[in-house]
C-alpha cells in the first residue's frame, strides 16, 4: 500500500507539473478515484526554474503596434509591430509577413516591415506634406488591433520662454503687445458691416498706439526679444460689431490689469514709469471701447473694473496668460518670472 501511495503522490506531481506548463486539466485515475489537476497560469517549479507556457500561434487581431500621434514633416515615421498570440502574449519568433501602409496626407503605398527575428517588426515612410495620415497595418493580410491608426503630420512647437528679471517682464508685455495689434489689425483688413467713419477712426488710432507699444518693446529687449508669436483669431466672428468690440473690449481690459499687476515686478524704476505710461494708454483705449458699447453710461469705468476705492483692477502674469492661451497658441514659459 506504501508503494501504491508513493508512486501517486508521484503521478500526481508530475501531472500537476503538467497542468502549469500547459494551462490545462489533467486527469489521475488512481486507486478506482479521479482526481482532477488543474493550475492556471505559470509557475516556479520545485528546484526554482521557471515553467513556462508554449509560445502560441501568431494572431494578427491581438498583435499591436506603436505608432506616433504626430511627427514632423522632412523625417521618417518609424513603426513598429508586436506580434502577439491569441492570449496576447508576445511571440518572440519572427517569420510573418507585416505590411504598413499610409495614405492620406502623405501616400506610402505598402512597406514590407523589417522581420526583427524576435516577434517584432519595423517599419517607415517618408512624411513630408503637412496634414493626417492613415496607418494601416496588417499581419499575414489580417488588420492588427487598433489598425487603422491616425498620425498628424506638422511642425514641432517649441515653447516660447519670456526670460526672467526686468527682462522678463518685459518680454511678458510684448507678447500682450503683440496679440492686440495683431487684433485691430485683423478688424481693419477686413471691417464688421456696417462700421461707422468715427469707429474706424478710433479702432485705426487703437491699432496705432498698440503697433507703437510692440514696436517700442521689442526695440527695448533687442536681442533678448522674443520672436512672433502664432496667434488664433478663429473664435471671434469678425463680421459681428458685437463680437468685435466685445473682443476689444476684453483685451484692453486684460492689457490694463496686466500692466497693474506686473509693474511692481520691475527693478529698473525707468521701466516702472514706461509701464505707467503705456498703461494710461491702454485704459483710454478700454474707456472709448466701453463707451461705444454702451453710449452715454457709466459703463466707460464699470465697477467690474475699477472698485468702490477708485482703484483699477490688476491680474498676475500667470492668470494674464490663462486667458490669452485662446488666442495665441504658442506655448509660453513664465516660470522664470519674478513674483515679487
Amino acid at each position: 500500500m506504501f508503494d501504491q501511495l508513493t508512486q501517486g503522490m508521484r503521478e500526481l506531481d508530475f501531472l500537476s507539473r503538467l497542468a502549469r506548463a500547459t494551462s490545462r486539466r489533467s486527469f489521475l485515475q488512481w486507486s478506482g478515484m479521479t482526481i482532477a489537476v488543474a493550475v492556471a497560469g505559470c509557475s516556479d517549479d520545485d528546484n526554482g526554474g521557471d515553467i513556462t507556457a508554449p509560445e502560441g500561434a501568431v494572431d494578427p487581431a491581438s498583435s499591436t503596434a506603436e505608432v506616433p500621434s504626430t511627427a514632423p514633416p522632412g523625417e521618417a515615421v518609424s513603426v513598429t509591430v508586436q506580434a502577439r498570440d491569441a492570449n496576447g502574449n508576445p511571440v518572440t519568433t519572427g517569420g510573418s509577413e507585416v505590411i504598413v501602409e499610409a495614405t492620406g496626407a502623405n501616400n506610402s503605398g505598402p512597406v514590407t516591415a523589417t522581420d526583427n527575428g524576435d516577434g517584432t517588426y519595423t517599419a517607415s515612410y517618408n512624411a513630408t506634406e503637412l496634414g493626417t495620415d492613415t496607418i494601416a497595418i496588417t499581419v499575414d493580410g489580417t488588420p492588427i488591433s487598433g489598425s487603422p491608426f491616425t498620425i498628424t503630420i506638422a511642425e514641432a512647437v517649441t515653447e516660447t520662454r519670456l526670460g526672467s528679471g526686468d527682462t522678463g517682464v518685459l518680454n511678458y508685455a510684448y507678447a500682450l503687445e503683440q496679440l492686440e495689434a495683431a487684433f485691430y489689425a485683423a478688424v481693419l483688413a477686413a471691417p464688421y458691416a456696417g462700421i461707422t467713419a468715427d469707429e474706424t477712426a478710433v479702432l485705426t488710432d487703437i491699432r496705432d498706439h498698440e503697433v507703437i507699444h510692440r514696436e517700442f518693446l521689442k526695440a527695448a529687449l533687442g536681442a533678448n526679444a522674443i520672436p512672433e508669436l502664432a496667434i488664433d483669431f478663429s473664435s471671434i466672428d469678425f463680421t459681428s460689431r458685437d463680437a468685435v468690440l466685445g473682443a476689444a473690449r476684453s483685451f484692453e481690459d486684460l492689457g490694463v490689469a496686466a500692466y497693474n499687476g506686473a509693474g511692481f515686478l520691475f527693478e529698473d524704476p525707468d521701466f516702472v514709469t514706461t509701464a505707467g505710461k503705456i498703461v494710461s494708454v491702454e485704459a483710454r483705449h478700454s474707456a472709448v471701447i466701453r463707451d461705444l458699447l454702451e453710449p452715454l453710461t457709466a459703463a466707460f469705468a464699470g465697477d467690474d473694473v475699477v472698485n468702490a476705492n477708485g482703484l483699477e483692477a490688476f491680474r498676475v502674469p500667470p492668470d494674464v496668460l490663462g486667458s490669452t492661451s485662446t488666442y495665441i497658441t504658442t506655448p509660453i514659459d513664465s516660470s522664470q518670472l519674478p513674483r515679487s
